[in-house]
């Protein structure tokens, strides 16, 4: 087997445009809200973000290995690819050890913030799938996914672009808002996962919300979670934050309830999963796409 192909399925290399998004709609808002734009710290807060994204998906995928040790399961990735918990332990730990080194850059050229949220989306980052009591096996995983990698990212990137202003007050807050769509439809790809393994976690351990909720309760909150989406991307517009062009997204609407309808009629891992992935990243991409198109036109 290739290397190239090994090293997709250990890193998830499909997942990154998830984290990827988030810094760019940072980006877009410090832009079009505070005028203000540092390529340099742009570059290196994509790199980071992106570098420590794949860091996390590999450690995803080790620990699956240890859960299903002689087992198999298409979630065994190491083993169904070949990979040793070696090559796993070392890919690891340099890409989190380089994220590091990016970050603590950008903790000199800005200011402390970035420490702070950079260790609590390390912190979250180890222990959702690692430690005694891991995140991913509680009903938080969502809400920890959604705001570490949706909000944190997107805070993150707007400040190190603003860091210099003079008036910073409230834009942690106003992050929060402009967040919103990648804090839902990034926690919407967590709960389909946990909705289309909802037989084969319990014996694992793993008691997520969709084990509270049951099926049909997981469907309906992975349903309005897209609307919420939505409904947040209206905010950022009424308020200011982001272009009017930004609403270019509701064009997407059509799509995401077509992919939504096929998940929610036969949730599965090997069929249907791939549409939550695909309207995550269909409605943040085209939010950034829309909301860019203001600064160039």
């Amino acid at each position: 087997m290739s290397l190239i192909k090994k090293a997709n399925a250990l890193l998830q290399t499909k997942a990154v445009v998830t984290s990827l998004m988030p810094c760019l709609l940072g980006i877009l808002f410090a832009v079009e809200y505070y005028h203000s734009f540092q390529l340099a710290n742009s570059f290196m807060i994509t790199i980071s973000v992106v570098a420590f994204h794949l860091a996390v998906n590999a450690h995803n995928q080790y620990k699956d290995y240890e859960h299903f040790r002689g087992k198999d399961s298409n979630n065994n990735i190491l083993k169904n690819f070949n990979i040793t918990p070696m090559q796993a332990k070392t890919t690891i730990v340099s890409l989190a050890l380089f994220s590091m080194v990016i970050g603590l850059i950008l903790v000199y050229r800005t200011g402390l913030p970035v420490l702070w949220v950079g260790m609590v989306s390390f912190a979250v980052g180890y222990f959702y799938s690692g430690g005694p009591y891991p995140i991913s096996k509680t009903p938080f995983g969502e809400l920890f996914s959604g705001l570490t990698m949706g909000y944190n990212i997107t805070f993150l990137a707007t400040y190190v672009n603003m860091y210099q202003l003079i008036d910073i007050t409230g834009m942690w807050y106003k992050a929060l808002v402009v967040a919103i769509p990648a804090i839902f439809t990034i926690s919407n790809i967590m709960l389909a996962n946990n909705i289309a393994d909802r037989r084969e976690d319990p014996a694992l351990g793993r008691k997520t919300i969709v084990y509270y909720w049951g099926k049909k309760g997981g469907i309906l909150l992975w349903q309005v979670s897209f609307i919420i989406a939505y409904a947040g991307i209206l905010a950022t517009v009424m308020l200011g934050y982001l272009p009017v062009s930004t609403l270019l997204v509701l064009l997407t609407v059509p799509i995401v309830w077509r992919n939504t309808r096929r998940f929610s009629e036969h949730p599965k891992k090997e069929t249907t999963f791939l549409y939550a992935i695909i309207n995550a990243q269909l409605i943040l991409a085209v939010t950034v796409i829309g909301g860019a198109l203001a600064l160039v036109l």
